[in-house]
């Protein structure tokens, strides 16, 4: 599967927990599709459209995943994004954190939470690959 990996990336950035969580997407035999939220982030100079390009990503994958541990407007918009597109959508929240109650009943989601960030690769990676068994399974032969 396709999945676009949604985390924060001005404020509240967490780095370490993106890369558990890209590695827990390859892992499970899936394609990150947004793997600039590993690198450096981009200088607005930068000639890439962001938006054009984030909106796409989130509205072509199969699957978004999103890190929703702290709050980030851009990660709302691509998840948005991604539901009004019909997409699966994953949300990665530390346990006891508070999101939106928007995002909190929101239909069709996958929510998973976490008391450590040492939880997510284990846990990410056996959701997406139950999702994409689901997937597998739900296809005409």
């Amino acid at each position: 599967m396709k999945v676009y990996l949604s985390v924060p990336m001005i404020a509240n950035r967490a780095l370490k927990r993106a890369k558990l969580m890209a590695k827990a997407i390859e892992d499970s035999g899936n394609e990150v599709t947004s793997p600039w939220v590993l690198g450096q982030i981009e200088k607005s100079t930068s000639p890439v459209n962001v938006f054009e390009r984030d909106r796409l990503g989130s509205e072509t994958c199969d699957v978004l995943v999103a890190d929703v541990t702290e709050p980030s407007i851009g990660v709302g918009m691509e998840i948005m994004a991604a539901y009004k597109a019909g997409r699966k959508v994953v949300v990665v929240a530390k346990k006891g954190n508070v999101t939106s109650r928007m995002l909190q009943q929101m239909d069709g989601k996958k929510a998973l939470e976490y008391e450590d960030d040492s939880e997510v690769y284990d846990r990410l990676k056996h959701l997406l690959t139950e999702i994409g068994r689901q997937v597998q399974n739900a296809q005409p032969i």
